[in-house]
């Protein structure tokens, strides 16, 4: 038996050894395809996914469209009540006929702002207040202007507040207003006088800070004016009833003015008859026209002066 030792057997063993040393060693060649085809999965993925949220943008825009589509005509929400509350003058039945004729049918699609506007046009209404109630009631409550003046305009008694607003030619169904009637205001017709509103407004105003003034005194005063004449803001006139001269009052201080001449007149009167008109403007001066004279002469040129010293004839 021969056993033999060295290198030689080992070398041969070994795989390695085997292989000379200047040749290269051979390497298993790697795929080079897959990251390619990584980066083209994860492309056809993003694509995917941008495609699904646009998809899902647009349905979802499409179901707001047909929602909002849906809400303005369904008949679910077309107004159905209309209740009115506060009025005595205005018919509801009126405002809910105007309502129904120039606004739409669908109770969202009611400009609150836009109709309280318009209602607000009409001359009894001083504001408005209104909600919807869903699905298809729409509630207005109404504060109406307060008829306070009868006043002249075109031959016409006409009802105004104490702005000045002209509400309606005035009837018996109104009942009876206790009140001067109003002259000198602008224009002849209604369309006239509304086209002059802010001057008519000064000249009521006006005349209603003289009755205001008189009522501050005594109810009696303003009880005992028939007419105000407001042609001249700077001189106010009056007439008293059952008498027919002019009384001249101007423009301020005519509580003061008004309670002397009443103390007054029926004795100018009695001591010279009846007058043609009588000026407060020179107050505490009073100043009386009689119709007759002491002589029982037509004298309109002449007057007579009343003030702390007692009453003269002046030529006026």
């Amino acid at each position: 038996m021969e056993i033999k030792t060295g290198t030689n057997s080992r070398e041969a063993e070994s795989p390695e050894a085997a292989i000379p040393p200047d040749r290269p060693v051979a390497r298993k060649k790697t795929n080079q395809k897959l990251p390619r085809n990584r980066h083209l999965v994860a492309r056809i993925l993003a694509v995917f996914k941008w495609t699904a949220v646009t998809v899902a943008v647009i349905l979802l825009a499409a179901a707001v469209l047909y929602a909002y589509r849906y809400v303005r005509t369904t008949e679910m929400l077309a107004l159905h009540h209309i209740t009115v509350d506060g009025c005595r003058h205005l018919k509801p039945g009126k405002l809910e006929a105007l309502i129904r004729q120039e606004f739409p049918r669908n109770i969202l699609r009611l400009d609150l702002d836009q109709l309280r506007t318009r209602l607000e046009r009409e001359p009894w209404i001083r504001s408005v207040e209104m909600r919807r109630m869903l699905p298809a009631t729409l509630q207005i409550r109404i504060l109406e202007r307060t008829p306070s003046v009868i006043a002249e305009i075109g031959g016409e008694l006409a009802l105004l507040d104490s702005e000045g607003i002209f509400l309606d030619r005035y009837n018996p169904s109104y009942g009876k207003f206790d009140v001067p009637i109003f002259r000198g205001l602008q224009g002849d017709t209604a369309e006239a006088y509304a086209a002059l509103q802010q001057e008519n407004t000064a000249r009521v105003r006006l005349g209603v800070q003289i009755l205001t003034e008189l009522e501050s005194g005594s109810a009696e005063y303003t009880r005992a004016l028939s007419e105000v004449d407001l042609s001249d803001p700077g001189n106010v006139r009056v007439l008293l009833v059952d008498d027919t001269a002019e009384i001249s009052v101007g423009d301020r201080d005519f509580l003061k003015r008004f309670q002397d001449f009443l103390a007054q007149y029926p004795k100018a009167k009695a001591q010279y008859g009846e007058m043609i008109s009588v000026d407060l403007r020179f107050y505490p001066q009073i100043v009386y026209r009689p119709r007759r004279s002491a002589g029982s002469q037509d004298t309109p040129g002449s007057g007579m002066s009343q003030g702390p010293g007692g009453m003269e004839q002046d030529q006026l």
